[in-house]
């Protein structure tokens, strides 16, 4: 899953689909539900039906990062990856992609790229990279002691602390 998630000409509900054009409508329901697109779509006048075209068919970033969520959701595959699926939401579509997300990929293989600090502490594994080279390797609460990711997160606090 890509931070600019691709949707295609059709419906809220053929973009879902995708992915099992077969899926019954409880589970697109279902999954609608854990990646919080029913939050949105049911003020759409033609809800599911709502047409998808040109730069999103007037969704904003983060309903199509839903939309994209629940896709994958539906696909529900043993392995993840997430390139900065966060990027460009506000804040509140923010928490309910990594809500849904968090979800999707408890028992699974999950890599994910980001550049936000608060994004790796629920990860198993963290591997800090700096120029292309791997710097720093382990489980976020003993990284986050010393060495790079420490220096990083304490940037990170006296920046918040400056604003």
């Amino acid at each position: 899953m890509g931070q600019n998630p691709q949707l295609f000409h059709g419906s809220i509900r053929d973009n879902i689909a995708l992915a099992n054009p077969d899926a019954s409508p409880e589970t697109i329901n279902q999954v609608m539900t854990q990646a919080y697109v029913d939050e949105f779509v049911m003020r759409l006048k033609d809800g599911l039906a709502h047409g998808v075209g040109d730069r999103n068919g007037g969704l904003s970033v983060g309903q199509a990062q839903r939309i994209a969520v629940a896709r994958a959701l539906l696909q529900d595959g043993g392995l993840w990856v997430l390139d900065e699926p966060t990027a460009s939401l506000d804040a509140h579509s923010e928490q309910l992609v990594i809500e849904s997300l968090h979800t999707a990929t408890q028992q699974k293989t999950c890599i994910q790229v980001s550049h936000r600090l608060d994004a790796l502490a629920n990860s198993d594994q963290v591997w800090l990279m700096a120029d292309g080279k791997l710097v720093q390797q382990g489980q976020y609460h003993e990284l986050a002691q010393t060495g790079p990711l420490a220096e990083m997160l304490a940037s990170a606090d006296r920046r918040n602390l400056d604003a």
